[in-house]
């Protein structure tokens, strides 16, 4: 007999088209059919610990217990979603907050008397790398400057990334892109392990609100306009009239000329107008 925890099951065509249709269903990512062997071999582990033999009756099982499904569907979208990132990915992204743009925002405020309030979103962050990048950003540039009420959303779909995230414990391989003086600053070194670690101390996760959120959610659940929105290495799950639907969504919850950053191959060129291009996948909310 077949050691069920051990055995390889491959996913035929018909199971694969349903399981690919219940992911789009569910969060808008368009698995082609090039992906079925990376579908297979990310959900080989869900049969054996359902000890389900093949996938045929794995998919019995979510077509036919309305329980099994809802258990099991966090688990498949936690292993379809991809979650490469790390500390200031894409640095320039960063750099332009940094020199650019949160100085004009302080201009303008001292200038109008404006309220010195800054709301950011990370709408896919992943194991936390992204926020927390920025919010050492954000207290490097408004340390002394006494008065900011500053927040960042970050959310993502994958509980098992989101808690990551809001631990804030990185290994030590994770923290090769931060300087090491802002590594010493704002995280703390444990000795504690095998492996050398680092958590976010919490002066920087006080910055960070952590959320699960879908982005096939509609109205998007932002309860407050939004400054700048990293939304990226997202579009190329999507296919274009989810991306459409998305960005319409994105538009609607940020501030009149917001900032939008998106990933470095992506563009929102054919997918939305109401953004004009700054250069290196920065957009700006017309107004």
């Amino acid at each position: 007999m077949t050691d069920i925890l051990s055995s390889i099951s491959n996913l035929e065509e018909k199971e694969f088209t349903y399981l690919k249709d219940i992911v789009y269903k569910e969060t808008g990512i368009f698995l082609a059919a090039h992906k079925r062997i990376m579908l297979q071999s990310r959900l080989n582990i869900r049969l054996r610990i359902n000890k389900i033999v093949n996938f045929e009756k794995y998919v019995h099982e979510l077509k036919s217990s309305p329980s099994f499904y809802q258990k099991e569907i966090l688990e498949i979208i936690n292993r379809v979603t991809t979650n490469k990132t790390d500390f200031f990915r894409e640095n320039h992204h960063f750099e332009y907050l940094k020199n650019k743009y949160l100085p004009e925002v302080e201009r303008n405020t001292r200038q109008t008397y404006s309220p010195k309030k800054l709301r950011f979103w990370c709408s896919a962050c992943s194991t936390g790398e992204e926020p927390y990048s920025l919010a050492i950003v954000l207290r490097e540039f408004f340390q002394g400057k006494s008065g900011w009420d500053i927040k960042i959303y970050a959310s993502d779909i994958d509980t098992n990334v989101l808690q990551t995230a809001s631990e804030g414990v990185y290994k030590q391989d994770r923290m090769a892109t931060i300087r090491r003086d802002l590594l010493a600053k704002y995280f703390v070194e444990n000795n504690d392990s095998e492996s050398k670690t680092y958590t976010a101390k919490a002066d920087l996760k006080s910055l960070i609100q952590f959320q699960k959120l879908n982005l096939l959610q509609s109205p998007l659940p932002i309860h407050e306009k939004i400054d700048v929105i990293f939304c990226r290495n997202v579009i190329i799950y999507f296919d274009k009239p989810t991306q459409q639907k998305l960005f319409a969504e994105i538009s609607r919850v940020m501030q009149k000329n917001g900032i939008l950053i998106i990933g470095h191959s992506e563009t929102l060129f054919g997918i939305s107008d109401n953004f004009k291009f700054l250069g290196q996948t920065i957009y700006q909310k017309n107004s």
